[in-house]
């Protein structure tokens, strides 16, 4: 939102933006949970992990109003390939008998890990630049993804 502001989207604005973000996130919803039942949640995974890095780097090196726009929209894209699909792939990975135990301290670890992560992109966005918590969450995606995929391929061997 702060980068956003910079760029010089209004607070009117914002709402709209919220729209674009939630349509695409409305719009391939459905497309996104028939995909990972098909080829499987890692692979949409991996792949909505890479559209963030994406939408980071723009945000980064966003020079116009304009940009955010379409960040936004690919942002929407991300959460649609990532927030319904991880959720099942919890759910694949946990045993059925603790299902509730695991799926809750998956959540729990997510909550502990979202405070510390905030932190860090306060701090980098106030004393190192305003692109600086972009580069690292981009950063961070990308060895997300990798960690995704190197994972599957050990599991594989």
């Amino acid at each position: 939102m702060l980068r956003s502001q910079d760029l010089g989207i209004t607070t009117e604005q914002m709402l709209l933006l919220y729209a674009v973000f939630n349509v695409m996130e409305a719009f391939f919803g459905m497309s996104a949970g028939n995909l990972s039942d098909r080829v499987g949640r890692r692979p949409l995974l991996v792949a909505g992990y890479l559209v963030f890095a994406l939408v980071y780097l723009g945000f980064a090196t966003a020079q116009s109003a304009s940009v955010v726009w379409v960040l936004f929209a690919f942002y929407g894209l991300y959460s649609t390939l990532t927030q319904g699909v991880q959720k099942a792939f919890v759910a694949d990975l946990v045993h059925p008998e603790q299902r509730g135990a695991e799926i809750g301290t998956f959540y729990m670890l997510v909550g502990f890990a979202a405070l510390p992560a905030s932190l860090i992109a306060g701090w980098l966005y106030t004393n190192v630049s305003v692109a600086a918590p972009f580069y690292f969450g981009a950063i961070a995606a990308m060895l997300s993804a990798l960690l995704l995929t190197s994972s599957k391929l050990l599991t594989n061997l």
